[in-house]
């Protein structure tokens, strides 16, 4: 396990009532405004809960948009596949937004939603799925997880070129290495749709 991390502190608001002062979590608020984070390591527990909030907020109101702020270095592609499964199963438009860097599994996220945008500075990374820690063992065990492999890596490839536009051949070829796209590129290459764009750079423009 991990201790290096640093738990992430969830910021708290206040508001008075008739009934006094009371402190809520952020990501409480941030729910009700339909509005969801991808924040960290994907694993399976945040993936649960992601996943569950998506589904309640699709059965809420199946017409008005979730918006998904992104923000992860990726983490456990069965985890994250489970996550872009309940996006793409949702019934409601789902806008995803990569605030800072979405790499891995994180990207995968991020080309989950039916509109994507980028925060100007903010970056992709997408690559190639990697041999499992521990992996080992007789050689039928080693070809077993080649196997198996070599099959995320043509799913992750069909997600990419689905979402994108690209063909698979021009996916693979990105993937073979860490790639690294600017917003820019993102949105050249058909990852991102749109680049945010703050009322005061407007305003100078």
């Amino acid at each position: 396990m991990d201790t290096n991390h640093s738990p992430i502190i969830s910021p708290l608001t206040m508001r008075e009532s008739a009934r006094g002062i009371t402190l809520t979590s952020i990501y409480d608020e941030m729910l009700a405004r339909r509005e969801l984070s991808v924040m960290g390591d994907i694993e399976t527990p945040m993936a649960h809960d992601l996943c569950q909030q998506i589904r309640l907020l699709d059965a809420t109101d199946p017409s008005r948009p979730i918006t998904i702020f992104v923000a992860s270095a990726g983490g456990s592609v069965r985890s994250g596949l489970a996550i872009y499964d309940a996006m793409r199963l949702a019934s409601c438009p789902i806008r995803t937004v990569c605030l800072e860097f979405a790499a891995s599994m994180g990207a995968v996220i991020f080309m989950g939603g039916d509109d994507r945008r980028m925060a100007p500075h903010a970056e992709l990374m997408i690559h190639d799925p990697l041999i499992p820690q521990g992996a080992g063992g007789s050689a039928l065990a080693l070809q077993e997880t080649s196997r198996r492999l070599m099959q995320t890596r043509k799913t992750l490839t069909q997600i990419l070129s689905d979402r994108s536009g690209l063909t698979p051949k021009r996916i693979q070829s990105l993937t073979a290495k860490d790639t690294y796209l600017s917003a820019e590129r993102a949105v050249e290459l058909g990852f991102a749709h749109e680049i945010l764009s703050t009322t005061k750079e407007v305003a100078h423009a």
